[in-house]
């Protein structure tokens, strides 16, 4: 074979062996919206699950009344305090004068991949705590600038949650006394 023919062949492989390998993508971390403002031993490893089931999917539907019936509406997930789903409105919204009046709620969503759906039942109120507000717009700002003062956070305390299985397996349920 001429030398050049074996230049030929060589000089691209060569070439690949110089090059730098493929980085591996960096992995995701979803930041956990799970927060303790008042005694860590009293947080609910179940309702860990729960934030870590709103955390991949990120929104959620929320069932309202409004007297005459049911009202349904898309909420995007804040975060789970003190064991309470947390979530934000305004005090100008139809659905703030509902919940006032009738606190009583549910909620599901389907996971974004269809292997599960979750189920929420309990009552809204008015999270009046300075901290748990501040926590609130540091990890949603954009709720904060939306709003303004008319910013209001719902905290859902719940009474019923159960994260089911769409395919078969083990549901995970829970009924939380008071």
């Amino acid at each position: 074979m001429c030398n050049w023919m074996v230049m030929l062949l060589l000089v691209p492989a060569l070439a690949g062996f110089c090059q730098d390998a493929a980085k591996p993508a960096e992995p995701q971390t979803v930041a956990s919206y799970v927060w303790v403002n008042q005694n860590a031993e009293k947080l609910d490893v179940f309702m860990q699950d729960v934030a870590s089931f709103f955390e991949k999917n990120d929104y959620f539907y929320l069932a309202t009344s409004d007297g005459q019936g049911a009202r349904v509406r898309p909420i995007r997930y804040t975060m789970v305090a003190d064991n309470k789903l947390l979530f934000v409105t305004s005090s100008k919204k139809e659905m703030h004068a509902q919940l006032l009046k009738n606190p009583n709620v549910e909620l599901s969503r389907t996971a974004k991949d269809d292997s599960a759906y979750i189920r929420y039942k309990g009552k809204a109120v008015v999270e009046s705590d300075p901290k748990v507000k501040a926590k609130m717009l540091e990890l949603q700002p954009a709720m904060g600038k939306k709003f303004g003062d008319d910013t209001v956070i719902f905290a859902i305390e719940p009474e019923q949650v159960g994260i089911f299985p769409m395919k078969g397996g083990q549901a995970k349920t829970k009924i939380f006394t008071k």
